[in-house]
């Protein structure tokens, strides 16, 4: 008797693979560069692999997206118990590893995209609102701009203006005089 198709942990390996291809291609050459064939080629699999569960362009990028952002909010929910909520969450944001980086960069590609895109862009303001929201019920008035402290201290890290312990303790630093 065959086994049942359908999903399964091959399913969910096998699509983790592709959109980590897509991340791969986003990271060195922006979300431009997506295409079935060439997410294909990084994959090492056949285009109709990557069309079986990814039917179009914007399929693919719609789930690299969701996915990029289910990482994100993932790390920050792993470090929720190691030290108080707000700075877990804000902290979070500042990539320190090479990964790290690499993912930052790859969310940062996909928010440009997702500008350009009515379903992305709603999608990701909603985002940010809950994530606001969710600030908002930790310290106050403070949130948005605490917000913008760590996005941009994120991004000073990338360019390698700050260390990752440097922008970390400024949002310690925003986080205890509350904005």
């Amino acid at each position: 008797m065959k086994p049942a198709r359908g999903r399964g942990a091959a399913h969910d390996e096998r699509r983790g693979a592709i959109l980590e291809a897509v991340f791969a291609i986003v990271d060195t050459e922006g979300t431009h560069q997506v295409s079935i064939r060439r997410v294909a080629e990084q994959a090492g699999v056949s285009v109709g692999r990557v069309q079986h569960y990814f039917p179009s362009k914007d399929d693919l990028l719609t789930a690299a997206f969701t996915a990029i952002n289910d990482r994100g909010t993932a790390r920050v929910q792993a470090r929720l118990s190691e030290s108080s909520p707000a700075e877990a969450l804000l902290t979070e944001l500042i990539p320190a590893t090479d990964e790290d980086r690499r993912l930052f960069r790859v969310a940062q590609a996909f928010e440009t995209h997702a500008l350009t895109n009515p379903e992305l862009a709603g999608r990701l303001r909603q985002g940010y609102d809950e994530l606001i929201a969710v600030l908002t019920a930790m310290v106050g008035d403070a949130a948005k701009k605490l917000l913008a402290l760590a996005l941009g201290l994120a991004s000073l890290t990338l360019t390698g203006n700050l260390t990752p312990e440097e922008a970390r303790a400024i949002v310690r630093s925003g986080i205890e005089k509350r904005g």
